[in-house]
Formats: structure tokens, C-alpha cells, sequence
């Protein structure tokens, strides 16, 4: 065996001391330490044994969560500080805690919009000093978590490997560094015009594990558009210097006064005109003028047309969907892999030391007592995962041929049950109970009851098996009810709008719709346990909005509240006619189906949403304030932003600099938002220069990459799940989830249901190994190859220590 013969020499040299055993850790700890890792899809050939590892293990991961929600509340905190713009060098805002409206601490500022012309999105603004304090308070978060991960990096330096890569350490101490400085700098400067604040916050956001895949993915993909792009801009130039050289001396007007060659004075007029006219936002306003000229000029456009519009920029998709396809494939693997590895070096620290057999072979197992000191172990680091009612069922469930012992191939699936949760409710109420056998009894379930045939598994069952409430007398008289609820608020909102007198029954109407719900939470919790009652989201939205309507109808009896507050509180219970939709097997196929797509495209729509919020942090720097009719450097411009209204589509906040940067990804160009931005500044000036390298970088990063991989991978997410959902019963269950279901019915039988809830990881990895399939089946296949030819389990490869006492 591999451990006997010295293959692994790094370790096991020796035993240890008595005083060097002592401040070793037990084996259950460090399996957690390489389980819990395995999950984030890490894996180190090498853990630190030395006892004080484990609590700085235990409060790294204690710090992280809050770090993580830190910088997430300095990108939050972007959106609600002061703008730059709106601090006066004069000395208008000299209170740094003062309150203000955006109206108040901008209008005017320093030449900027006047209020009477000032348009923001009205979130209310921080104070300078408050917005400070909160920054210094969430940067010494991060500085904490910092720390700790330093102190736990050299603890497994120790052991010659790194437990965190060398440039994001000097990238998290880089920026927390320029984070206090910008600080400081705002104290000493507080009327300073720019602040690397924004990009400083985005640089943390990076060291977050899933945001630097997805920041490595768009600068992945950005590289390999470049060959297809250039053809693209060759194109573009191509067909700029033919314009130019066709247009440019054409002197006459069209029937509406405007001249021919409009875009194409010169070649570098005419080079933007074909960029605009390849995204097609300028379509068919660039064309017109040169048609009027001669219909012979449609040579010259449709080709272009062709080849930019439809042929070129279809290339770019595929070109960046293939790549990304590719990149999440590789990556995937990689992670599995990773995964299994630190699953089995789990598994050889857990081991017992005396061999089991398992289907006729002597193998290594994991005892239950050694996975209960696991699952205590990994409590201490994560309290969501295992609960401690919850450790039988969970080994039960991997234990496949029920003798008490895992093997590796058993263990394999730990994975699985640390990603689900699961949730044991008392299925039955205390009504039922005490009225079970008699006839009220009797009557209760009959209401409650559709008699179908099997277990019954509560108000949540699992999509294996039908509901026995659906479709009871009492489910069908409350959709009757929220059905004419419904018809009653169409009716009242007719004579609303037709501006009818209405009737006083309608008054009876809206207070009989107020307390009418409460009978069904009444009856559903005479039947089932409030536990089991609570558990299902579609219950607790039921009994809020009953308090709700409930309280404003009494509310109404009592004192005085308007019949159109009734009414319009009524409304919430348009919701429950969406929540009665799911009852059809076409809506609740769709509306499951989208739900899967959007938690399995989570991560290119979080890189849309960091590139919509880095170019507006720097678009607020550049163009906030600015944007304004009587603003004298866009005077007698005949600019289409002011003609067209566009003016709510500025930079003056974040909010509305983030929602035109959204328009601008969705409608790929935004020629009146380029030219508006462009006409502030001197043609060939430097901010000319930055205006321009602005907007074109943004569309390339965010309409060609990131924009495009969310429309190519949603339809291929879209299929694969729908594909998936047609499958229903013919869905192939792994062994572990047998055993669930089997523990799940013998859970029923005692009145109690085991409710199983798949984390939303765990989900968008199940639809990952459906889209890709062969680079998670070579994974298998390895790893039930090394099954057969490794006598102990252990990666080839991996050194895994047999020095320390192993538990039994």
C-alpha cells in the first residue's frame, strides 16, 4: 500500500512526542477542515496539524461571512453617498453632518444644474461625515478579515503550501491601504472633485472568491473576442473611408433640408457613422439622406448592413458564448476534481484502523462515531450544515447496504447532504389529533383531505409524490373565493376608472375580503402543525397578508380609514390568483424552469450588474451635473438628448447613472447619450479623449461580453432546464437520495415529514453537469477507475499524513 511504502514521504517520518500530540489536532478537525474546503472546491495537499490552526480556521470562516456583507455594503454605500460634484469649493456644505435633499446640497453647485433643471432619482443622500464614518466602520471589517487570513496563511506555510495566493494577499492589503488613504485624503479635501473610492471598493469585491471567477471570466473573454473584433472594426474603417471618400463633397439637401452627406464630412465623422450604424441604433436615420441622393447608394449600405449587422457581430456572440462555454467547463471540472480529492483526504483522516467488509471486500470505513465528531466539527465552522437531530439521517442515508460503516464510495456524497438542508416538522396539528375518530374529525378531513391514495407528506410535499391538500373541497372553495376576489377588484376599478358612482355594497364587498382569509388560516392550522404550516413559503405569505387585511378591515370599523385604503390593500390578494396559477402544470413548468435559469445564470448577471456599476462610478466623476439644457457648453448644439426629453438619463447620481448604463447595454448604443457626454468638453482634449475611451469601452465590455454571454447562456440554461423538467418521473435518483425517500417514509408513518431543501449551489451545479455532461462523466469514470486500482482510497498524489493517532 501506498502509505506503507513510503510514497508519501513528506510525512510520517516519525511518531510524534507526547508534548508534540498534544498540541496536534484531532483527526475529525481536520477532516472538517478538508470537507468543508472541498465544498468551496478547494484542495490542499497538506494541512497544519498544530492545534491553534483550528480556531484561526473556525474564525476566518466566522469573519468571512461579514466581510463579504461588508464590501457589499461599501458598493451599496456608493449609491447613497453625497456626489462629488455637489460639494462646493466655496464652502456651502462646511457642516459635514447636515442633512440635505439632493434639491438642497446641488442645485447651483459651482456652475452645475440649476434647480429648476436639476433631475435625480431622489434616494436620500449621506451626510460627507456620515458617509465616512460608515466607510471607515465596514474598511476595518475587511481589515479584520485581512488579518485573519494572514495568520492563517502562515499556518499552512508551515506545512509548505498557501492556503490564499500571494497577489490577492498584496491586492487585499493594496486596497484596503488606498481605501484609508481616500478617506483621509475626503478629511483633509472634503470639496475634492474625484475619489478612487468606487474603484477601490470594486477591487475588494475581487478578492471575494466567486467575483474574481467572474472578473477572470470577462477578462478571459474580452481577450478572445480581439481577433474576431478586429475583422469587425476593419470592416467599420473599410467602409468609413469609402463613405468619406463618396460623401464627403456632396453639397445637396434632401426634401427635409438635411444634407446628403450628414455623418460623412470627413473620415473621422464617417467612421463613427458606420460604428453607430453597426450597433443599429442610428438605423434607418444614417441611411435616409444618401437614399434621397440615389437609390444606387443602397450598394454601398446593404453590404455593410450584411456583413457588420448580421454576419460579423453573430460572430462575436458565438465567439465569446463558445469561450465562456469552454471557461466554465474547464473550471468545472477542475473544481470537481478538486472537490474529490479533499473528500478523500477527509475520508483518510476519519478512517477506522481496523478494515470492514463491504460488498465482499475488505475495505477502509468511516465509523458512526467518527462522522458524528465530523459533523461536530464542521458545526463549529458553519452552523447551517448537519444538525445534530439530523447526523443519523444523514449517515443512514449515505450508508447503502445499511451496515453501519461508509466506504469512500458511500463518503463520496457527503458533498450532496452538506449542501441540502434538511427541515423534520410534527406533520399533524393538536385539533387533528384530539379530533381524530370522531366526527368532527371525520368532517375536518373530509374538507382538508382529496383522497388520494399514498403517504401524506403535509402542506410541502416532495416533488415525488402528490400533494393530498391540492385539490381538497376546502383548496378548491378558497380558489373560488380568491377567483371572485378577483372579479370583485376588475369591477371596482371599471367604475373607478369610468368615474361611475359606486355602490355601497361595495364596501360590504371590500370588508368581506378582508376577513374572509382569516378561515383559512384557521383550518389549515387546526390541520397541520404551525411548524409544518410555517415551513412552506406560500403559507406565511398567506397569513401575512391576512394579518394585513385582516387588521386594516378592523382598522376600518374602528376608526377612520378610507374605503380606498381597503380597496388597495385588497389588492395583495391579486398575489394569491399568481399562487393558485402554480396548481396548472404549464405555469408551475415555466415559472420552475425560470427559476432555475436565473439561479443558474446568477453569475453573468452579477457581471453585467459590476460593470453597469463601475462605469457609472466613473461616469458620475466625468458627466455629473453636467447634463443640462441651459449649460452653456452645449449651447446651440441642436444635441437630440434635449430634444428628445432624454434628460432623466444623466450621471447626476448613481441610480440614474446606473439605469442609463443599463439602457445603453440593452439598446447596444445610445447615440444621444454619447454625443450629449462628448459635447461637454473641447474636441481632442483630454477629456474629449476620456469621454470617448469611456463609452467605447463600455461597449465593448458590457453590450459585446457581458450582455451577450446573458442572452447565448439564459436560452441554453432555458432549454436544459425545460429538458430537465420534462424528465419528471423518469428523473434517475442517486442511491443516497433513495435512502432519503425510504427515511422520508418511515418519517411519515411516526406523523412526522422530512422536508429536503437542495441549496441553490447545489442546484446550478446539478444543471452545470446536465450542460456538461462529458467533462463531469471523465471525472466519474476516473474516479471509479482509482476506486478499483487504489488499495486505501488514496489520490494518487495526494500526501495525506498517517503520522498523527488516527480515531477509531
Amino acid at each position: 500500500r501506498s502509505w506503507a511504502s513510503g510514497s508519501n514521504r513528506d510525512f510520517g517520518r516519525r511518531s510524534p512526542t507526547p508534548s508534540e500530540a498534544l498540541l496536534q489536532l484531532e483527526n475529525a478537525k481536520i477532516a472538517a477542515m478538508a470537507l468543508h474546503e472541498a465544498l468551496r472546491s478547494k484542495h490542499f495537499q497538506k494541512f497544519p496539524t498544530h492545534v491553534h490552526v483550528w480556531e484561526h480556521f473556525r474564525s476566518y470562516h466566522a469573519i468571512l461571512l461579514w466581510s463579504h456583507m461588508a464590501v457589499f455594503g461599501l458598493l451599496v454605500l456608493t449609491i447613497f453617498e453625497m456626489p462629488l460634484w455637489c460639494r462646493d469649493p466655496r464652502g456651502r456644505l462646511e457642516d459635514p453632518w447636515s442633512w440635505r435633499t439632493a434639491q438642497e446640497a446641488c442645485a447651483g453647485i459651482d456652475g452645475n444644474a440649476p434647480a429648476s433643471e436639476l433631475l435625480t432619482s431622489g434616494v436620500p443622500l449621506l451626510p460627507v461625515g456620515v458617509g465616512l464614518a460608515i466607510e471607515l466602520v465596514l474598511l476595518c471589517v475587511v481589515l479584520a478579515r485581512i488579518l485573519v487570513t494572514s495568520s492563517l496563511h502562515r499556518h499552512f506555510r508551515q506545512v509548505g503550501v498557501k492556503y490564499r495566493s500571494s497577489a490577492l494577499m498584496v491586492l487585499d492589503y493594496l486596497m484596503i491601504l488606498l481605501g484609508v488613504g481616500d478617506v483621509a485624503f475626503v478629511m483633509l479635501c472634503p470639496y475634492a472633485k474625484v475619489r478612487i473610492a468606487p474603484f477601490v471598493r470594486f477591487g475588494l469585491a475581487i478578492n471575494i472568491p466567486w467575483i474574481a471567477s467572474i472578473i477572470e471570466a470577462f477578462v478571459t473573454l474580452t481577450r478572445a473576442m480581439i481577433s474576431t473584433g478586429a475583422v469587425l472594426v476593419g470592416t467599420v474603417l473599410v467602409w468609413a473611408w469609402l463613405g468619406a471618400c463618396i460623401f464627403d463633397d456632396m453639397s445637396l439637401k434632401d426634401q427635409l433640408g438635411v444634407p446628403i452627406n450628414q455623418g460623412m464630412e470627413n473620415f473621422g465623422d464617417s467612421a463613427y457613422t458606420m460604428f453607430a450604424t453597426m450597433t443599429t441604433n442610428v438605423l434607418p436615420d444614417a441611411i435616409g439622406p444618401t437614399f434621397t441622393a440615389g437609390t444606387v447608394y443602397l450598394f454601398f449600405w446593404v453590404p455593410f448592413i450584411l456583413c457588420a449587422c448580421c454576419i460579423f457581430s453573430q460572430v462575436i456572440l458565438a465567439t465569446v458564448y463558445q469561450e465562456y462555454s469552454a471557461l466554465i467547463a474547464k473550471r468545472l471540472k477542475l473544481n470537481f476534481e478538486n472537490r474529490l480529492k479533499g473528500i478523500r483526504v477527509a475520508f483518510h483522516y476519519l478512517k477506522s484502523t481496523v478494515r470492514h467488509e463491504k460488498g465482499g471486500l475488505l475495505q477502509d470505513v468511516v465509523q458512526y462515531e467518527g462522522f458524528q465528531r465530523l459533523a461536530e466539527a464542521l458545526r463549529a465552522i458553519d452552523r447551517s450544515v448537519l444538525d445534530e437531530k439530523h447526523i443519523r439521517i444523514c449517515f443512514e442515508a449515505l450508508d447503502d447496504d445499511k451496515n453501519q460503516t461508509l466506504s469512500l464510495g458511500e463518503f463520496h456524497d457527503m458533498s450532496v447532504l452538506l449542501q441540502t438542508r434538511f427541515t423534520l416538522t410534527r406533520r399533524d396539528s393538536v385539533v387533528r389529533l384530539h379530533l381524530e375518530g370522531t366526527q368532527a374529525g371525520r368532517h375536518l378531513e373530509w374538507w382538508m383531505s382529496n383522497k388520494l391514495e399514498g403517504p401524506d407528506f403535509g402542506c410541502t410535499p416532495p416533488h415525488w409524490i402528490p400533494s393530498k391538500f391540492v385539490g381538497s373541497p376546502f383548496d378548491r372553495l378558497m380558489n373560488v373565493v380568491v377567483t371572485v376576489n378577483v372579479i370583485w377588484l376588475f369591477t371596482e376599478s371599471a367604475y373607478d376608472l369610468n368615474d361611475l358612482p359606486e355602490p355601497s355594497v361595495f364596501l360590504i364587498g371590500d370588508l368581506i375580503f378582508s376577513f374572509v382569509y382569516v378561515l383559512e388560516v384557521a383550518m389549515k392550522l387546526s390541520w397541520w402543525s404551525w411548524d409544518e404550516y410555517w415551513f412552506s413559503k406560500d403559507n406565511r405569505f398567506d397569513l401575512v397578508t391576512t394579518v394585513v387585511l385582516a387588521l386594516t378591515g378592523f382598522a376600518y370599523l374602528t376608526s377612520d380609514l378610507t374605503q380606498r385604503v381597503v380597496r388597495y390593500v385588497n389588492l395583495l390578494r391579486l398575489m394569491r390568483l399568481l399562487k393558485a396559477l402554480k396548481n396548472l402544470p404549464a405555469f408551475d413548468r415555466t415559472f420552475s424552469t425560470v427559476v432555475m435559469m436565473l439561479t443558474t445564470c446568477k453569475d453573468v448577471l452579477i457581471m453585467n450588474m459590476l460593470v453597469i456599476y463601475l462605469w457609472s462610478a466613473a461616469g458620475l466623476q466625468l458627466f455629473g451635473g453636467k447634463l443640462y439644457a441651459s449649460n452653456p457648453m452645449l449651447q446651440g448644439k441642436g444635441l437630440d438628448y434635449f430634444s428628445s426629453h432624454e434628460q432623466i438619463f444623466n450621471f447626476n447620481d448613481m441610480v440614474l447613472g446606473m439605469m442609463t448604463m443599463f439602457l445603453v447595454t440593452i439598446n447596444s448604443w445610445c447615440d444621444s447619450f454619447f454625443k450629449v457626454c462628448l459635447a461637454l468638453y473641447e474636441p481632442y482634449s483630454l477629456n474629449w479623449f476620456v469621454t470617448w475611451c469611456f463609452w467605447l469601452t463600455y461597449y465593448i465590455g458590457s453590450p459585446i461580453v457581458a450582455w451577450n454571454v446573458v442572452t447565448a447562456f439564459c436560452i441554453d440554461v432555458f432549454c436544459k432546464c425545460s429538458e430537465m423538467h420534462q424528465v419528471g418521473e423518469d428523473y434517475d435518483m442517486t442511491e443516497t437520495e433513495r435512502n432519503l425517500v425510504q427515511k422520508s417514509l418511515e418519517l411519515v408513518e411516526e406523523g412526522m415529514c422530512l422536508h429536503i431543501q437542495e441549496s441553490s449551489h447545489l442546484l446550478r451545479e446539478k444543471i452545470y453537469q446536465e450542460l456538461f455532461e462529458d467533462e463531469f462523466s471523465s471525472v466519474d469514470k476516473g474516479f471509479e477507475e482509482d476506486q478499483i486500482t487504489s488499495g486505501d482510497f488514496v489520490l494518487l498524489g495526494t500526501s495525506v499524513p498517517n503520522g498523527p493517532p488516527r480515531d477509531s
